[in-house]
């Protein structure tokens, strides 16, 4: 039996090592929706302090991040980078987990943030080695997927432990589970054969340059790291606020929402990629499946500011941005494989530093209007939203100008194939 041309065997090890590790690294992200008031509530923290300390300080550390782990995959084996960084994010939970003021929380934020950060990319180098480029559309789904995995355990499974521990009791387990993760990628995920990069240090983080200044990567974009950044930024930290604050639900409704979302995007992740290879197939273009569920997710955002009490309109939005993520699937057809590291990382670097203006953006307008008990405002909720909204659509609006400019009509890989054709023909 094979799975993508692969070995079954063989397949799954490598999808359960690095599996596990994204699977941790998303719940680590979807956990501030529930673990994000008893964590304000223990320190005494504002809304603007714990978007800053408990949102924002996480991914910029993950932002950051990015690049230089992007130029450790080009260079080393993924599973030793991703191995060594999971132990620093296994560090900052610890730190996170004895935290008793908002720096300290930071600290830990930062650490999480850094060690989490080569979970997806290092699985997508992977991926690149050893399977065909035409499945890679499939595996990324099912990748996404077991991160989604991780989502739902952020739901009702810590709903149920926050009754029997607290905050800092399942951050401590969040901790010897991340060890473990390191230990699997070690003993189980199978080395690539593949040669070492030959390309010096300098030459590798030159070839982070040649990633930001193609035009191909600022045509195709900006408008999906946008979006993956408001996906990001509102989902892993404001929807249980939303729907009790504006949607008017109870904390268990809210959860079951927050349930919902992430149960049907498993399958979400998984049919898309299919479809995706489907459309490719036809003649379609890459971003065909990225930019359609981008656009919707505009309009349902729109309905959801509009009509706070819809609140099943949720389940909408998160399945149709889920579609942005797509973004890196077709990205692997336009650069070449030695530079698929620095592309993925670089393209999530500006996904993390988006979701941190998000949070920050968010958490401040949330402070605008004067709070009712202890939560915010429902017309602040509103606000904030809207101002999301709006940033989307600026990318949007760069999208159809960068196409009517004609910036960057051709990917590095069909330059370089027309270079070659050209040299040929002299």
């Amino acid at each position: 039996m094979k799975i993508a041309t692969l070995p079954a065997g063989l397949a799954l090890r490598i999808l359960t090592a690095f599996g596990f590790g994204f699977f941790l690294s998303m719940f680590c992200r979807s956990s501030g929706n529930l673990l994000k008031g008893p964590v304000q509530a223990d320190l005494g923290l504002s809304e603007a302090t714990m978007g800053l300390t408990f949102g924002t300080a996480f991914f910029i550390a993950f932002g950051l991040a990015q690049l230089p782990i992007g130029v450790l995959l080009d260079r080393y084996d993924p599973r030793r980078v991703c191995a060594f960084m999971l132990l620093v994010a296994a560090a900052g939970t610890l730190v996170f987990a004895f935290s008793h003021t908002s720096g300290h929380m930071a600290v830990g934020r930062v650490l999480m943030g850094m060690g989490f950060a080569a979970c997806m990319m290092s699985a997508l180098k992977t991926y690149s080695l050893w399977f065909p480029v035409n499945k890679l559309p499939t595996i990324n789904g099912i990748q996404f997927s077991v991160g989604i995995l991780g989502a739902i355990s952020a739901t009702k499974p810590t709903q149920w432990l926050l009754e029997v521990t607290d905050w800092r009791g399942i951050n401590l387990t969040m901790a010897a589970l991340t060890m473990l993760a390191a230990v699997l990628l070690l003993t189980i995920a199978p080395k690539h054969l593949s040669k070492a990069s030959g390309e010096s240090l300098l030459s590798q983080i030159k070839g982070i340059g040649k990633v930001y200044g193609d035009g191909y990567f600022w045509r195709t974009t900006p408008w999906a790291f946008i979006s993956i950044g408001i996906s990001q930024g509102i989902g892993t930290l404001y929807v249980i606020s939303w729907l009790k604050g504006a949607g008017g639900l109870s904390l268990s409704g809210a959860t079951d929402i927050l349930f919902l979302i992430a149960f049907v995007s498993i399958f979400n992740y998984l049919l898309v990629g299919f479809l995706m290879e489907w459309l490719g197939k036809r003649g379609f273009g890459p971003m065909t499946v990225p930019y359609t569920g981008i656009f919707l997710s505009m309009v349902v955002l729109g309905l959801i500011v509009a009509f706070p009490g819809m609140t099943l309109l949720w389940v909408f939005w998160a399945l149709s941005i889920g579609w942005s993520s797509l973004t890196l699937a077709s990205l692997a057809r336009a650069f070449p494989v030695h530079l698929a590291g620095r592309v993925y990382t670089g393209f999530n670097q500006m996904s993390f530093l988006m979701t941190s203006i998000v949070q920050w953006v968010v958490g401040s307008l949330l402070d605008f209007y004067p709070r009712v008990g202890v939560d915010a405002a429902p017309d602040s909720y509103r606000l904030a939203f809207a101002a999301v909204l709006g940033i989307q659509v600026l990318g949007g609006l760069w999208t159809a100008a960068a196409r009517f400019l004609r910036i960057g009509e051709q990917s590095m890989i069909e330059r370089e194939a027309t270079m070659t054709k050209q040299d040929g023909n002299v």
